[in-house]
């Protein structure tokens, strides 16, 4: 994974994550895992107003997601498409993490998460797509990815 940069102001980090397909590493743990560094994806249109921040992570067991969800809700980055990721990956608009806005600042500010480069924009498209699929999603938080007008 490409890191932007270590010892980096914490305003100028906030800068480089709380934007449309801005992407960041911390530790996170999920049920029955253990904490682990992960590379998380922010697909709000507007991160640096919204209190609540929509974010999705990619995973490697693509077969096992493909499994278990619809296509159109499932978007596959190959391996070289996105400088954030060293593998083939899927993401699961099923599988949206909603998170505020201060809990992602405060853990900026403790040193907590590291910025990556940004989602290319055709994939945050094809998230966007596919988060308009979602069945579990609520509407309010889909107004957060895709709009207004597009909800």
């Amino acid at each position: 994974m490409e890191h932007i940069g270590n010892h980096i102001p914490s305003n100028v980090i906030k800068n480089q994550i709380l934007v449309s397909g801005g992407a960041f590493l911390k530790t996170h743990q999920f049920q029955n895992e253990p904490p682990t560094k992960r590379p998380f994806f922010i697909l709000n249109k507007n991160p640096s107003e919204d209190d609540v921040l929509i974010v999705v992570h990619p995973q490697t067991n693509i077969k096992g997601r493909k499994k278990h969800r619809p296509a159109e809700v499932l978007v596959e980055i190959q391996k070289g498409e996105c400088s954030a990721l060293n593998e083939h990956s899927i993401i699961d608009c099923e599988s949206c993490n909603i998170w505020r806005r201060s809990i992602i600042e405060s853990q900026i500010e403790k040193g907590e998460v590291e910025p990556l480069e940004q989602l290319p924009l055709a994939k945050l498209e094809c998230i966007r797509n596919a988060i308009s699929a979602s069945k579990t999603l609520a509407p309010i938080d889909k107004r957060l990815v895709l709009g207004e007008e597009e909800a």
